[in-house]
């Protein structure tokens, strides 16, 4: 049996892509909003559309789907008098396949429930991990996964209570009866010719043969589709316990005399923020079991493949240090991911003929980085370290973490008004992955910013990774925006 058969069948976008595309309509980030008295009215909708190209240099793009895109982005916010907010925040995209990808990354009410506590309903980025935010992993909230290289956020779909106390301590509850699994990247699935194909870089597409005695054979792909209510009736609840506290590092003498002086004391505060989570709730991928049998009288191989529901837990912390006089952040996160061996709602299930299921693995990973942010200059260092063990032996469906011991360096400046250059490196010690991304972007009238670019992937062709699948992935592009 080929690996990207076997890999197919662990993919968990399978049935996301098209049984449910349908279906779906640091640390400081988690304070509590404005009280009632502070909240002032407001209404925004801001939003760009633009086109990107890929194929600046020749023989760069021509993976499936990756030559060109356009695109389209919606933020939308309301804050009346009453102490409501309401977000909502839509991004699309379309391939030279025609593939569109659409995401909701955030569209919910947020009120004011008493004077120190807050209520949310819909979907909404809950901000509770650093690591799994700033490095893609996906285990706490869903990713926009439009690319790989910025997956972006997607908010759970649930209730949110969050309260603080003025010693600073909070906590947060959320609680959900709407599971919403990942449904970019997609596949395009031909249910009677039993094919499945890629309509854009980020997939991984099964081989349409195999090999049967030194002969290749086809293969015919089904899906038991399973109903609808199955994989979204599933529920979630989890814990945010947070503590936020200013300090002001000036010396209080000092800071009476130049204030009878008349003279202005610059602010020099350090913030400090914590905080300890906890999670019950499904997996943001679907997971597949199979079986896979030669049908001698069809002269193919036919692979019968399930969608399953898989639990995990997810547990972890994080610390920051903000110091505003330097305009500098130190923050330390961890995470942990302790999955179900068997899938939720089957736990006897038998498999027949030469049945097959995803092995799930325990996760543990540590982070940590420095920040620095004056307006006109970013700078961006972190680390990430996977701290479980990762035994791939005896496991076909294996799925390779995205990172294992892997450094980011990022920087951005602002040369003028108009000019915007950035470096965004990542580069893990274990495997060898590089990501390069390369950034210039001028800004031609006040709704017009034109870029140009390059995002250079670089694998080991002697280790196997989550990345050697995609390192011809590569774009040398540019583009045209309108923003709104």
């Amino acid at each position: 049996m080929s690996k990207k058969l076997l890999t197919f069948i662990g993919m968990s976008t399978l049935v996301a892509s098209s049984a449910f595309a349908n279906t779906s309509a640091n640390i400081s980030k988690t304070k509590v909003e404005k009280s009632q008295s502070n909240l002032e009215k407001e209404e925004s909708l801001k939003g760009d559309f633009g086109f990107t190209s890929n194929q600046l240099v020749e023989g760069v793009g021509d993976v499936v789907g990756n030559q060109y895109f356009g695109e389209l982005n919606l933020d939308y916010k309301n804050v009346n008098q009453l102490d409501t907010v309401k977000v909502f925040k839509m991004a699309t995209r379309t391939n030279n396949e025609e593939q569109l990808m659409l995401s909701i990354p955030e569209a919910y009410t947020d009120f004011e429930f008493s004077s120190s506590s807050r209520i949310s309903m819909g979907r909404k980025v809950l901000a509770w991990s650093m690591v799994d935010e700033e490095w893609g992993l996906g285990r706490v909230n869903n990713r926009i996964n439009f690319d790989f290289l910025n997956p972006g956020q997607e908010g759970l779909t649930g209730f949110t209570y969050s309260k603080t106390t003025k010693s600073g301590f909070g906590i947060d509850l959320f609680g959900s009866f709407t599971n919403i699994p990942e449904l970019n990247p997609g596949f395009k699935i031909d249910s009677n010719a039993g094919t499945v194909e890629c309509q854009n870089p980020w997939c991984k597409a099964p081989d349409a043969t195999a090999p049967v005695e030194d002969e290749d054979k086809p293969i015919f792909y089904n899906v038991n589709y399973p109903e609808v209510a199955d994989v979204v009736l599933k529920q979630s609840y989890g814990l945010n316990a947070r503590f936020n506290k200013t300090f002001d590092l000036v010396d209080k003498e000092k800071r009476s005399a130049l204030e009878k002086k008349g003279e202005k004391v610059e602010p020099n505060n350090l913030e400090l923020g914590m905080n300890l989570f906890w999670f019950k709730k499904p997996e943001n991928n679907i997971s597949i079991s199979a079986e896979v049998r030669y049908e001698i009288e069809e002269d193919r191989i036919f692979v019968d493949a399930t969608p399953e529901v898989y639990y995990h837990d997810v547990t972890g912390g994080n610390i920051e240090l903000n110091f505003s006089k330097y305009n500098t952040k130190l923050y330390g996160s961890a995470i942990s991911i302790n999955p179900n061996t068997s899938p939720d709602g089957d736990q006897n299930k038998v498999f027949e003929y030469t049945g097959i299921k995803p092995k799930k693995k325990k996760e543990d990973y540590l982070s940590g980085g420095i920040a620095f942010d004056n307006g006109n200059l970013k700078l961006r260092s972190g680390y990430i370290a996977r701290v479980s063990d990762f035994d791939r032996e005896n496991d076909i469906l294996v799925e390779y973490p995205r990172w294992n011991q892997a450094i980011h360096l990022a920087a951005s400046h602002k040369v003028t008004g108009k000019l915007l250059v950035s470096l965004d490196y990542k580069y893990d010690m274990l495997t060898e992955d590089r990501i390069t991304m390369l950034n210039s972007s001028y800004r031609f009238a006040s709704n017009i910013i034109g870029s140009v670019g390059a995002n250079i992937i670089g694998t080991s062709p002697e280790k196997e990774s989550f990345w050697s699948d995609y390192e011809n992935n590569d774009a040398v592009y540019s583009s045209v925006k309108y923003t709104f």
